[in-house]
């Protein structure tokens, strides 16, 4: 056992001694055994590293796959378009915004407000403020010296819309405005409304001048009025007035009936008119729109 264990550690120290002569000799190290041969160790190496060349290269990594699934262009064509539309401040788009809520604050000088396919503001304006949170857009805006354009996108409805005027700002709602609830305040401006076709309208004034049009006959509408000074009138009727001597009537409820002493509780609108100056709302209701020119 012993001889055969001696002559097989021969064995193996004459092959070491021959492969090591045959290299320097030029010869190769036959050392790997694949594919049904022998091949040099040089030649085993370099096929080794082109089949790890090869599976690299044809590798899909797990974020590959993952965006091959989920298509994420919009949000680039989203942060784009949004750029774009930021000229004058935050400004919402109509194909990326769900805006049901608008409070605008209008200073100074003459404003147009119209529909048309988004939201737009003209270059004159001077934007105190502008901001898009959530479903609500908010702005102050000055007109000062040019008037100014405000465009809402055609036939949007909204859940609510305040817009009020300040330092003296003379409005003109020139389309149809639509809300579930609309809030206008003249102030000591002017504020001339198309129709406001809304459930629940809410309109103030102080020393100012506000009128508009009701798309629906009078008697659709519960109607509260009140002054201090001023005047509201529906279809040319004064609801509320103040006379120089003091006299006069300062609140008006059209649900209340002094003849049967009941009230009437199934109005589907609502407005309420509100003068704390001596300004003056005036209400044409649909009932007299076919004769008689547009309040002013």
């Amino acid at each position: 056992m012993k001889k055969l264990i001696i002559a097989c550690a021969a064995v193996l120290v004459l092959g070491l001694g021959l492969t090591t002569v045959g290299h320097v000799l030029g010869g190769q190290f036959y050392s790997v055994y694949y594919n049904g041969a022998l091949h040099p160790f040089s030649d085993a190496a370099r096929d080794f590293s082109d089949t790890v060349e090869n599976i690299r290269n044809h590798y899909v990594s797990p974020d590959d796959e993952i965006d091959s699934y989920f298509d994420t262009s919009w949000v680039q064509d989203y942060l784009e378009t949004r750029r774009n539309a930021i000229e004058h401040g935050d400004m919402p788009i109509q194909s990326v915004d769900h805006i049901s809520r608008i409070d605008l604050t209008l200073k100074g000088g003459n404003f147009t407000i119209e529909n048309g396919s988004d939201f737009a503001v003209s270059a004159s304006a001077n934007f105190g403020d502008t901001q898009v949170n959530g479903i609500r857009w908010t702005a102050s805006l000055w007109a000062n010296d040019e008037p100014v354009t405000i465009t809402l996108p055609d036939n949007a409805s909204y859940l609510q819309v305040h817009i009020s005027c300040d330092h003296q700002a003379n409005v003109t709602i020139s389309d149809r405005l639509r809300a579930e609830t609309i809030e206008l305040s003249a102030g000591n401006g002017t504020l001339i409304a198309g129709e406001l076709d809304a459930n629940n309208i809410t309109l103030a004034a102080t020393d100012g001048r506000l009128s508009a049009l009701l798309p629906e006959p009078a008697d659709q509408y519960h109607v509260q009025a009140g002054t201090n000074w001023g005047t509201v009138t529906m279809n040319g009727t004064p609801l509320v007035q103040i006379n120089e001597d003091g006299s006069g009537t300062a609140q008006y409820d059209n649900s209340y009936d002094t003849e049967t002493g009941s009230s009437r509780l199934d109005f589907p609108r609502s407005v309420t008119a509100t003068v704390s100056g001596s300004g003056q709302i005036s209400l044409l209701s649909q009932v007299t729109l076919a004769n008689a020119d547009a309040p002013v």
